[in-house]
C-alpha cells in the first residue's frame, strides 16, 4: 500500500474534502442541537462514510486513479450522493422551517439552519464532483477511439 497526498491537491481532491467538511460540519450541528430529521441524518452519514472511504482508496492506492472503470464507479456514486443530498436538504430545510415559525426555539432553529447551508453547500460540491468526472469520463473515452 501506498500513501500519495497529492491527489489532495487536485480538483477531485479538494472537491471530495469539500464534501466531506460541509457534511461533517451540517451533522455536528444538528447532533449538538438534538434535531433529528431521518432522511438528512441517513443522507448525510452515508454520503460522509461513503466519501471518506473514496478518498482513502484514492490517497492509498494511486493505480485507482488510472481505472476507467473506478472512474464510471465513481461518477454513480457521485451522482447517487448528489440526489441523497437533495433529498435531505429538502428535508432539513422543512425541519428549520419548523423551528423557525411553527415552534420557535433558537437552539434546533440553528442548528437546522447550519445544517441547511452545509447541505445545500454539499449538494452543490457532489454535483460539481460528479460533473467533473463525467467531463473526465467522456473525454478518456473520446480519446481512445
Amino acid at each position: 500500500m501506498e500513501y500519495d497526498s497529492s491527489y489532495l491537491n487536485t480538483t477531485p481532491g479538494k472537491a471530495k474534502i469539500s464534501c466531506l467538511t460541509f457534511g461533517f460540519i451540517g451533522l455536528l450541528a444538528v447532533n449538538i442541537a438534538r434535531v433529528y430529521v431521518p432522511t438528512y441524518n441517513s443522507a448525510a452519514g452515508t454520503a460522509f462514510l461513503i466519501t471518506l472511504i473514496l478518498l482513502l482508496l484514492l490517497i492509498c492506492k494511486s493505480s485507482l486513479r488510472q481505472s476507467s472503470i473506478f472512474r464510471i464507479i465513481e461518477l454513480v456514486i457521485c451522482i447517487i450522493l448528489t440526489i441523497f443530498y437533495v433529498v435531505g436538504s429538502v428535508d432539513i430545510i422543512r425541519a428549520c422551517w419548523h423551528w423557525l415559525f411553527d415552534d420557535f426555539k433558537i437552539g434546533p432553529f440553528i442548528g437546522s439552519l447550519i445544517a441547511s447551508i452545509c447541505s445545500i453547500l454539499a449538494t452543490l460540491a457532489y454535483g460539481y464532483d460528479a460533473i467533473d468526472k463525467l467531463r473526465e469520463t467522456r473525454s478518456v473515452s473520446t480519446s481512445n477511439v
